[in-house]
């Protein structure tokens, strides 16, 4: 079952060409790493996706529902979630509140809320692995476990689709390791992902397909170890030209 589909998707801001004529589509179930180098076009994607941006031309269906106008708290309510590139904690607030306004702002729900769904809150830290910190104040927390709250507060949104952006960026490859973890863990939980990846770490260790972006354009897709030798591809991360290019 196709959950996401975009149709000629064109963003264009002033005179600059973000986005031009995507067309790609997610599975249910899938994992599929979105990557390109820097500029490529892969936030903007994420932010047509979220509702943060509105696209200049084409069309966003999720679930067969046309969600391209809608504003961002619609569509997650409809089961889209992100992340950021950057964390972004309520500081002062303790880590287990962050994930009750997950699920406040997923499900219209009081902010006092059921006995159960604090339950759920705590069960989320456990699945990221900050459990211990549930009371703590958010801002205390080291940037691995702001990305893990990140992907908590996320999760209490109980979306069907996730958008991950670079979240093992700056990762030890032990951390990567556990990342990589983390999300065969999510999507355990019946959730299908959509990662942004711009330095390859995790998207290659987790994708069943990949979608590679540069200039805003689509310039590969398929399994990763097909993607990462299309001469397109090596070109765009590492200036390589094809056989045929070369004196």
């Amino acid at each position: 079952m196709i959950l996401l589909r975009l149709k000629s998707l064109n963003k264009t801001f002033n005179h600059f060409c973000a986005l031009t004529d995507i067309d790609f589509s997610v599975g249910e179930g899938e994992i599929v790493g979105l990557v390109g180098p820097n500029g490529a076009g892969k936030t903007t994607l994420f932010n047509l996706i979220s509702g943060r941006y509105k696209p200049s031309s084409g069309n966003i269906l999720f679930k067969d529902i046309d969600i391209t106008h809608l504003k961002p708290h619609a569509i997650c309510r409809l089961g889209i979630s992100r992340t950021f590139q950057s964390s972004r904690p309520f500081p002062g607030m303790s880590v287990l509140q962050n994930v009750m306004v997950g699920h406040v702002f997923g499900k219209r729900s009081s902010l006092h809320s059921r006995p159960e769904n604090k339950q759920a809150a705590k069960e989320l830290l456990d699945i990221v692995g900050i459990a211990h910190k549930a009371d703590a104040p958010a801002g205390r927390l080291t940037l691995s476990e702001q990305r893990r709250l990140d992907l908590a507060r996320a999760l209490a949104t109980r979306p069907k689709l996730l958008l991950l952006d670079e979240v093992a960026a700056g990762f030890s490859p032990v951390l990567v390791k556990q990342a990589v973890e983390l999300i065969n863990r999510v999507r355990k939980r019946g959730v299908t992902l959509l990662i942004i990846d711009h330095f390859l770490n995790l998207s290659l260790k987790v994708s069943d397909r990949l979608l590679a972006l540069d200039h805003g354009e689509k310039i590969a897709e398929g399994p990763p170890h097909v993607v990462m030798r299309n001469p397109e591809v090596l070109r765009a991360y590492l200036g390589l030209r094809h056989e045929s290019e070369r004196d």
